[in-house]
């Protein structure tokens, strides 16, 4: 067999696994913790003005890569069945390889363009540069997927409050994160 036509046998590592689990049942918490907290400010269902578990979306592909956006792939299924069966099938399917597949798009692109790849080295520009260009992409692949299947009848009004809800949920928990690991390294340079 040629040596360019071999397959890299591929291994899953305990660390790996641990990440997509982990990634998956943080996400699926929030995403209901988020359904309790901010039932009021719903637009839609599943469209809400304050969407925190956006933000972990990002995060998560943030910090592991491919194993994040495999943990909310997982969890989105999962909530699709719990919360929203009636987009059971190929709707649902579709709407957690958006969940999933946005935010890691956005991680890739920002690789590509030369963004630093992990939150200690972005800054605070370059974050919310990021986090608008995710935001947008999640809101307009989610509306475009929901009209497209007849869950959404308006592209740009779905688009304007998921879009409103993922930069505000993604902010809050990438700069609370931000400021957690600077006064994680302040008290750790203090010892």
């Amino acid at each position: 067999m040629h040596p360019h036509l071999t397959i890299k046998k591929m291994q899953f590592t305990r660390l790996q696994f641990f990440s997509v689990l982990s990634t998956s049942i943080i996400y699926f918490s929030a995403f209901n913790l988020n359904q309790l907290v901010f039932s009021k400010f719903e637009f839609a269902p599943g469209v809400n003005w304050i969407f925190l578990p956006a933000g972990l979306r990002l995060l998560s592909t943030l910090l592991l890569a491919e194993e994040g956006a495999i943990g909310i792939f997982i969890a989105s299924l999962l909530i699709v069945c719990q919360t929203y069966p009636e987009m059971a099938g190929i709707t649902g399917i579709g709407a957690a390889c958006i969940s999933a597949g946005a935010p890691y798009l956005t991680y890739r692109l920002a690789l590509l363009y030369g963004l630093p790849s992990s939150l200690h080295q972005l800054t605070a520009f370059k974050l919310t540069v990021l986090t608008v260009i995710y935001a947008a992409t999640s809101a307009l692949l989610h509306q475009v997927w929901f009209v497209q299947r007849g869950i959404s009848s308006s592209l740009l009004s779905g688009f304007g409050a998921m879009f409103t809800g993922d930069l505000a949920g993604t902010l809050i928990i990438i700069y609370v994160m931000k400021m957690l690991l600077a006064l994680y390294r302040k008290r750790r340079d203090l010892n």
